[in-house]
């Protein structure tokens, strides 16, 4: 079991760049893939009449892949957006499909799959014309989350996801469009491995996609590999070795999520921190670094819209609307359907909006690709939670639900606006209210990296991130009980001379609280002989308060030692960090004080302290290259 601050042993061989893996041939990875059911790749009988309990599918299919396509075995779903042959493509939407002829062919990227070997087995529900992002805005129905069952699945793409998530002997795959993030959070919400594509890259032929320029491909599956091998099928394998050497961890998008959601930031800082040393691990306030850099941005910030994340989000929206609104706004317009009550809020608010007024919006973004281009550099990629938290739940009311898409589309619409990959990686914590995520995002074209980095890394970072999690809540649950143990109590006299020692040094009294902190700790005596020690965290609260006082008296050098005693006895205590980095750098230690401060916002990925210090530290010694760039 790899620990929460260890690295599997298939990863200690990897240097400071990590090496991706190119496979030579499609044939390669589809062996892998469907050799895992046996020869044949096994048949799903009484498919057809099986009765879909989670309500996932628009229609059951059964269309045959090439019997000796290196993907046979693989079955797959598609989101009804994409063309089959003879069948009438409905959105989601029983009035777009009354008013619209059947296809003609299939859409190339569902061909490319069947061509690959791949089995079409249904076409799965979604969203109504796509204008939701919650997949409870569906006709006939919600998809059933089948992993938090009174939770929402996340759409646009719910069907897609459920399907996947609930009939694993059934579908290994699912394809979809993603624009705002309807593949990403719903396969987040419903605990799979998902990729939206560069834009581009896939084709949108034969795909119904109204926000045109914001929408790109995606699929869904619970295992990387079948992840990996639809993109041999899809996506030109790379003519050069992709590298990352370089991982910046998006500290405004952690601010926006809940704890649990930000460890699993935390956990992949622990697990790549030896094998991405010496800056190889960074952290960068985006949305600060694009309003800085990005002028037509900027103009579009109001009180509204503060940050950059939220900037990019209105953005976003308006792009988006305007564009929906473009495609179908015609069809609208004359036939006047009967739609369901999102659907028509939606395409109001976009019938709003003037093509005129984007102007500035539309520049914004592409000051913003170039930025972010700059950044993704081919070898850098951006972590970040996928989700704010676990998925709502299914009668959340209305406040909670805005609240929960404005969080969700800041998360997803740096991808959307810049075309970039993204990929998500499952997480799950089993005292949690769900599914939670991890993305990877890397350049434009460099959707191979984002896919390695998951085969790599990705069952590690699922097996860690429970401990992790328990951790930080034990953690805040130490600080809430002042650092008291709950397995065994601390003898009465001892917290009342730490008590003691508290009161004193508030009322600025600092030799006298040393005293009583130093008589706390002898008074508590040795650890019990074969045992752990069981107040190893009341110790290490009551050092880093002497460490503290220290401070305060200015004696450095024994400040410093308090908190690596502290340390040693609690590796999480994040104020012995804090404390040891500003004796460290009050001495002149900087780099020693960085590496304090990088270590207090690996468990504390929101700790302001730890930001300031080190954009401070970096001001005295001049920014240099070695220093993790965390506030660009």
């Amino acid at each position: 079991r790899v620990g929460p601050t260890e690295v599997a042993p298939a990863t200690r061989g990897i240097e400071m760049v990590l090496k991706v893996l190119i496979l030579a041939s499609a044939a390669s990875i589809g062996a892998l893939v469907f050799s895992r059911r046996g020869k044949g790749g096994g048949k799903a009988r009484g498919w057809r009449k099986r009765s879909d309990a989670l309500n996932a599918f628009q229609e059951l299919l059964r269309l045959k892949g090439n019997a000796k396509g290196p993907l046979r075995g693989i079955r797959f779903a598609i989101q009804d957006v994409f063309d089959v042959q003879g069948r009438v493509t409905g959105l989601g939407s029983p009035a777009w499909a009354a008013t619209h002829a059947p296809a003609t062919r299939d859409a190339p990227a569902v061909a490319s799959l069947r061509a690959a070997g791949a089995d079409c087995i249904g076409v799965t529900r979604m969203d109504e014309l796509g204008c939701s992002i919650t997949g409870c805005d569906t006709v006939d129905g919600v998809p059933i989350n089948p992993v938090a069952r009174d939770k929402i699945p996340g759409g646009s793409s719910s069907g897609a996801a459920v399907s996947v998530a609930g009939a694993p002997k059934e579908v290994d795959m699912a394809l979809a469009v993603d624009s705002g993030g309807g593949v990403r959070v719903s396969a987040a919400h419903c605990g799979l491995y998902a990729i939206r594509t560069t834009h581009g890259t896939v084709t949108l032929d034969g795909a119904s996609s109204p926000a045109g320029s914001l929408a790109a491909v995606g699929w869904m599956s619970r295992d990387p590999d079948v992840i990996a091998a639809t993109a041999t099928a899809l996506i030109p394998l790379p003519k050069d070795q992709l590298s990352v050497s370089r991982v910046m961890v998006l500290e405004d998008a952690i601010d926006l999520c809940d704890d649990i959601a930000s460890c699993g930031v935390a956990t992949a800082c622990m697990l790549l921190k030896d094998a991405f040393k010496n800056g190889g691990i960074s952290r960068l306030n985006l949305g600060k670094h694009l309003l800085m850099t990005c002028p037509s941005l900027r103009a579009m910030q109001n009180k509204d819209c503060a940050t950059g994340l939220d900037v990019l989000r209105n953005c976003l929206g308006l792009i988006e609307g305007e564009e929906v609104w473009s495609e179908i706004g015609g069809w609208y317009s004359a036939e006047k359907p009967e739609t369901g009550a999102k659907a028509k809020e939606y395409l109001l608010g976009a019938s709003k909006i003037a093509t005129d007024s984007l102007r500035v919006i539309k520049q914004a973004r592409e000051e913003v690709r170039a930025a972010v281009d700059l950044l993704l550099d081919g070898v850098t990629v951006f972590l970040l939670p996928t989700t704010p938290c676990a998925p709502p739940p299914m009668n959340a009311g209305a406040e909670a639900t805005a609240t929960w898409e404005r969080k969700v589309l800041q998360l997803t619409c740096l991808s959307s606006l810049t075309g970039t990959p993204q990929l998500t990686i499952p997480l799950t914590y089993e005292q949690a209210e769900g599914p939670y995520g991890l993305s990877v995002v890397a350049g434009r074209k460099q959707d191979y990296m984002c896919i390695e980095f998951a085969r790599m890394f990705g069952a590690q970072l699922r097996e860690a991130f429970p401990d992790v999690v328990q951790a930080e809540l034990t953690r805040l649950k130490d600080e809430e009980n002042g650092g008291k143990d709950d397995s065994d109590a601390v003898p009465s006299m001892c917290e009342e001379l730490k008590a003691q020692g508290n009161k004193e040094f508030k009322a600025g009294n600092f030799n006298e609280a040393i005293v009583k902190y130093t008589e706390a700790l002898t008074a508590l005596g040795p650890p019990p002989n074969m045992r752990p020690d069981p107040h190893r965290a009341w110790k290490s609260v009551v050092l880093s308060n002497r460490a503290m006082t220290n401070l305060k008296l200015g004696v450095y050098n024994d400040a410093e030692d308090d908190c690596t005693a502290a340390l040693k006895l609690n590796e999480k205590n994040v104020k012995a960090y804090l404390r040891r980095g500003a004796a460290r750098s009050v001495s002149g230690n900087y780099l020693e004080a960085i590496d304090d401060f990088e270590s207090a916002l690996l468990i504390e990925p929101k700790n302001a302290d730890a930001k300031s210090e080190i954009v401070r530290m970096k001001g005295i010694i001049g920014g240099a290259d070695q220093i993790p760039d965390f506030d660009m």
